[in-house]
């Protein structure tokens, strides 16, 4: 039985992950003004990161169109089955593209819609899960499975410069208590159920670094850590040495958030996702 993982630009998976697994991505559409780049395609995290802070406009996102979707299920019109893995649908409309995506599509397989409640690599760890199972043979329910069930053992933990990005762009969720109140302080933020959560707020990023830190390596039954960076990949690689440190024997790497997450998030943004296990 062969079945395909589809998943969109938000993901943050590598390269060698997706060409490994044969993974589908869909993406999301940046625009700087008029101009309009797909995430991961036309424009890549490190150019991204280097044009934001000198554009005179505030970059925006959009939801691939239905018709991406319905390409992409076509593509994979020889598969058993199709697992089509998303961002949070509390924070996007992927997901609906998707589903609309899949009534367009007349020659595909049968299609299960995975919402994670996540983004980045909370979503990417949900992927690889599913992307593992259907290697191992899994049929077309168990990968779905196997999506969700990773997906509810991610913790994903962030800190910002400003909530400005994340206000502007309609994202802020229960961060908006926060606003008012943040003249020179870094918010700690966990996105919980889909929703961006408000936890601290230290007045410096060294503070803030610290918090998160301290916030991963308590985290308990950390399985694996991914440290996620927008601009500062030496502070990255810096707070993932020390959390190899605290967890030894737990996997510890470094990832670069995608634009999209970015223009939500800003250029100086620091977080990590934490897979947990499952006992």
């Amino acid at each position: 039985m062969t079945i395909r993982i589809v998943t969109d630009s938000t993901a943050d998976l590598g390269s060698a992950e997706v060409d490994k697994y044969g993974i589908i991505v869909v993406p999301l559409t940046i625009h700087f003004g008029s101009e309009s780049y797909r995430s991961g395609v036309d424009l890549q995290p490190d150019e991204f990161y280097a044009r934001m802070p000198q554009s005179d406009v505030l970059p925006r996102t959009s939801q691939p169109s239905p018709a991406a979707f319905q390409e992409a299920y076509e593509q994979l019109r020889s598969a058993d089955g199709i697992v089509s893995i998303h961002i949070s649908g509390k924070l996007s409309g992927t997901l609906n593209s998707a589903r609309a995506g899949v009534d367009l599509a007349k020659r595909a397989p049968p299609v299960e819609l995975v919402d994670t409640n996540s983004a980045s690599m909370g979503l990417g760890f949900a992927v690889l899960a599913a992307a593992q199972a259907a290697a191992a043979g899994g049929d077309l329910a168990a990968v779905a499975t196997a999506a969700r069930e990773v997906a509810a053992r991610t913790r994903l933990l962030l800190f910002v410069d400003t909530l400005e990005y994340l206000q502007k762009g309609g994202r802020i969720g229960r961060a908006r208590a926060f606003l008012g109140t943040l003249l020179k302080t870094k918010p700690v933020l966990e996105l919980r159920d889909g929703v961006i959560e408000p936890l601290q707020r230290p007045r410096t990023r060294q503070r803030a670094t610290e918090r998160l830190f301290d916030l991963v390596v308590q985290t308990r039954g950390a399985q694996e850590v991914v440290v996620l960076y927008g601009s500062t990949p030496e502070e990255a690689g810096v707070l993932a040495d020390r959390v190899r440190d605290a967890l030894p024997g737990v996997p510890v790497s470094v990832g670069h958030c995608s634009p999209v997450i970015g223009v939500h998030t800003g250029p100086g943004a620091l977080g990590a996702a934490i897979l947990r296990s499952g006992a």
